[in-house]
């Protein structure tokens, strides 16, 4: 997860939309500065080509420069032991309750893919399909209920009919 400076505090998300503000600094798309290993991550005004490798440096070409990348610093990526702990705080981001504390990613753990998405793990026209089936089993037991419901209703007045 990425570490972003929010006005709450340092919170975590996985959304990685991330554009430049007006200060040069690397934010979310919400305006929360993106953490780096040593604080906030901020661009030169004549920085280009601005590329993030997979283990989360950040590096780019200064100036009218062909070939000589400099680095800009490298993002702060956090795991965490239970990830089902943390609250939600904000459209995309999460705070850690008291008591759980983020480690670290290892360099050789991360994994930073700049220009992907990060894709649901659900594939949508099977689910699709999955609830139509699901649909037409509840209508056919809906169905069936009521037949029943029909059955016991004629059986009662017939029995109330049969002479003593």
């Amino acid at each position: 997860m990425l570490v972003v400076q929010t006005p709450r505090g340092e919170r975590y998300t996985r959304a990685g939309s991330l554009q430049v503000n007006n200060l040069g600094e690397l934010v979310t798309l919400a305006g929360d500065k993106v953490m780096g290993d040593s604080g906030p991550i901020v661009l030169q005004p004549t920085d280009r080509d601005i590329s993030i490798t997979k283990n989360g440096t950040i590096k780019v070409r200064e100036g009218q420069s062909l070939n000589s990348d400099s680095t800009r610093g490298k993002l702060k990526l956090v795991t965490f032991a239970n990830a089902q702990q943390l609250r939600k705080d904000g459209a995309s981001t999460f705070a850690a309750p008291d008591g759980v504390a983020p480690t670290p990613v290892p360099d050789g753990k991360a994994n930073v893919l700049q220009g992907s998405i990060e894709k649901s793990n659900v594939r949508p026209v099977i689910e699709m399909t999955r609830m139509i089936e699901l649909t037409r089993a509840y209508t056919e037991v809906a169905t069936m209920m009521q037949q029943q419901g029909e059955l016991r209703k004629n059986s009662i007045q017939q029995l109330a009919e049969v002479p003593v």
